[in-house]
This record gives C-alpha cells, structure tokens and sequence, in this order.
C-alpha cells in the first residue's frame, strides 16, 4: 500500500510538472512526493469527506484528492518553440 500512495504522490508531481510518466522524478520532489503519500494515507477511508464533526474534532477537505496547496510548490516545465 506504501508503495501505491508512492506512486500516486509521483504521479501527481509529474502531471503538475507536465513529465512524462516514463521520465524519473526529479530528486528535488522528493519530500513532497513523501508529504503526499503521508496525506493520502491519513485520508484513507474518508477520501471524499468535505465537512465532519464528532466529539469536539472537525475535519474539512480542500477537496476529494491532493490539495492545490501541496502542488503549488511546482513549477511545470515550459517547452521552447523553434521555427
């Protein structure tokens, strides 16, 4: 399971990046793509929850997937046109 929230977190970092899947992950998103698989994780078993309050605890998602505030770290790659 570790393993699969790894991948995911990778996943999203190179979509927000534009890499390709096939090309590896750049070393410096490393403790992102962690922070992520650590969200993912905590988020198990209440992945589409937006609002929830019991016993004095109240839990809100930013939505049902990574948050734009843990992507908007990255920068995506632009490409260079030539005539």
């Amino acid at each position: 399971m570790l393993q699969e929230l790894l991948n995911r977190a990778e996943s999203a970092i190179k979509h927000k990046r534009r890499t390709p899947q096939e090309i590896s992950m750049e070393s410096q998103f490393a403790d992102l793509q962690i922070e992520i698989a650590v969200f993912l994780y905590n988020k198990l078993g209440a992945e589409g929850e937006t609002s929830h309050s019991e016993n004095g605890v109240s839990r809100m998602y930013e939505n049902a997937h990574i948050p734009d505030s843990m992507l908007n770290t990255i920068v995506p790659l632009g490409k260079v046109i030539s005539n």
